[in-house]
């Protein structure tokens, strides 16, 4: 096993808009959408649909390269974030862990996330990237370590104020406490990286105007097999 890369730490948080958000201890954030495992699923599962029999050859097969896709998905991604935390220092990986996703809260039953939620969700998806991710971190000697997510959506990663209302939609967070504008799945997870090194993650300025808000996105090209960072758009 190499020796850690740094001492920094890096929260990640799994979701069923991006797949993964990342919240890195000196103050820079970055998503991975899950379009292009989403446009997966529904092309397969119309090719598999117009199938005369589910259990067909072809339905068989149209399942199995299905499969495969995903799971190139999750090795190339692991593979990245992993290469990402040696570029940038980081020693210690925290992910949320899924099981809170999962289940309600209330009663511990599954949670009903509408079609699409459920699609990713109630799948091998989450705990597979997870096993990769920790083989492959192992590999540079970066640690894994998984936390509660419970009320890491609901808290303000500046203040720590927690409420229900203070999660708004378009994906932004918005603390009535504090006033600090962050993107919703970075306050996720930089909540989840101050689990395991308490200290707020800072920019030297405006949080909610910089990374916390702003964070970089990757995207998965289907023709290259990597990810690679999404062109800022230009008025």
């Amino acid at each position: 096993m190499s020796e850690a890369p740094g001492e920094k730490t890096v929260g990640v948080d799994p979701g069923i808009n991006n797949f993964a958000a990342l919240a890195y201890e000196d103050g820079h954030a970055e998503l991975y959408p899950l379009n292009c495992l989403k446009q997966d699923d529904y092309y397969f599962s119309k090719r598999i649909a117009r199938c005369d029999d589910s259990d067909s050859e072809q339905a068989t097969r149209l399942d199995q390269k299905k499969s495969r896709r995903r799971t190139h998905y999750f090795h190339t991604l692991s593979k990245h974030i992993v290469q990402r935390c040696v570029d940038e220092g980081v020693g210690t990986i925290v992910v949320g862990d899924l099981s809170g996703i999962r289940e309600d809260d209330e009663n511990g039953e599954a949670k009903d996330w509408g079609k699409h939620g459920n699609l990713d969700l109630h799948s091998w998806a989450f705990d597979r990237f997870t096993d990769l991710l920790e083989y492959k971190a192992e590999m540079e000697g970066i640690t894994v370590e998984e936390v509660s997510e419970r009320d890491t959506s609901k808290s303000c990663s500046c203040c720590g104020r927690k409420r229900d209302a203070n999660r708004v939609e378009r994906g932004l967070y918005v603390c009535d406490e504090c006033d600090m504008v962050a993107n919703a799945d970075v306050n996720g997870a930089e909540n989840i990286r101050q689990k395991v090194s308490p200290s707020p993650a800072t920019d030297g300025g405006d949080r909610s105007n910089g990374w916390l808000a702003q964070p970089s996105t990757f995207l998965f090209d289907k023709e290259t097999g990597a990810f690679a960072p999404q062109e800022p758009v230009t008025s």
